[in-house]
Parts: C-alpha cells; structure tokens; sequence
C-alpha cells in the first residue's frame, strides 16, 4: 500500500500542468523571437504592401448674372427689363493615392536575423583574431627553434672541424 502511495505522490508531483506548458512555451517564445516573428508572419498575414485609394471630389460653383434692359431720357434711366440668370458649373477632381503599409512581424523577423549575422560575424572575427594571436606565437617559436638549430649545427661543426684539425697537428712538445 505505501509503494502505491509513493508512486500516486511522484505521479502528481510530476504532472505537467497546463499552466506550467504554458511558462514553457512563453519562456521558449521569449528566448526564441525569431520563431515566433516567423509563426506570426505566416498564421497572420498583414494586409497588402499597398492600397491604392481612389478617391474622387465634387464642387459646384455657381454664378448670378444680372441683365438690365434701360431707357434713358434726358437724366434720368429706367429699368425696363430686369433678368436674373444662375450659371453653374460642376467640377469632379479625382485623385489616386497609393498608401503603403509596412509587415511589422516580416520587419521583426529580419531585424532578428540582421542581429543574429551581426552576432556570428563578431564571434568570427574574435576567433579570427584568436588564431591570428596563435599563428604569430607558433611563428615566434619557430624562428628561436630554428636559431636553436642553426646554433646546435654550427657548434657540433665546429667541434667537428676542431676535433679533426687537433688530430692532425703534429705533437710536438
């Protein structure tokens, strides 16, 4: 009965709670923007890059024209036909505009990858200049190696040639 107990208390303990997915996947999310950029630019596609608005206005101007037909006699003039006449005239003005919209989650999404290329590119140059450090000092070991060589052969012929030429000395004396 007790080994049942504990097997009952580990499985509780290790249930993974829907809240508990949920931290994960944000937590995943968080660390991981350009997933969810890429996820969000496929699953929610913005709108079209542009829109053309058509857009058409209308203006009526109008006129009052005023005719008078007139006698006169000696000073004085009268009206003997007034007329009132209204032109008007209807102006249309059509204008097209083009309005473009920008794909905020596309943006973010190589705003991240520009950020991840800056971010290998300086890790390259670091192990660059790394190895560059390291070729310099093989280099520096290899010119004292082959001055310790140079030296090692000059001293072994001239203990060489002093050997030989001590041989052949006379031993006088």
């Amino acid at each position: 009965m007790k080994g049942w107990a504990i097997i009952l208390c580990f499985g509780f303990i290790a249930c993974n709670t829907e809240k508990r997915a949920l931290e994960k996947t944000q937590l995943y999310l968080f660390r991981h923007p350009e997933y969810t950029a890429e996820v969000c630019a496929e699953k929610f596609p913005d709108k079209a890059d542009s829109v053309i608005v058509y857009e058409t206005k209308t203006d009526t101007l109008w006129e009052l024209l005023q005719f008078y037909d007139t006698t006169s006699t000696n000073d004085t003039i009268r009206i003997t036909d007034h007329k009132t006449k209204v032109v008007t005239k209807t102006i249309t003005i059509k204008k097209d505009s083009i309005i473009y919209r920008e794909n905020k989650a596309e943006q973010e999404r190589l705003q991240l990858a520009l950020l991840s290329c800056n971010k290998n590119i300086t890790d390259l140059i670091a192990k660059n200049t790394k190895l560059e450090q390291d070729l310099a000092s093989w280099k520096r070991k290899a010119k004292t190696r082959w001055l310790w060589l140079a030296l090692l052969i000059g001293g072994a012929a001239a203990f060489t040639v002093f050997k030989v030429v001590g041989k052949f000395k006379s031993p006088i004396g």
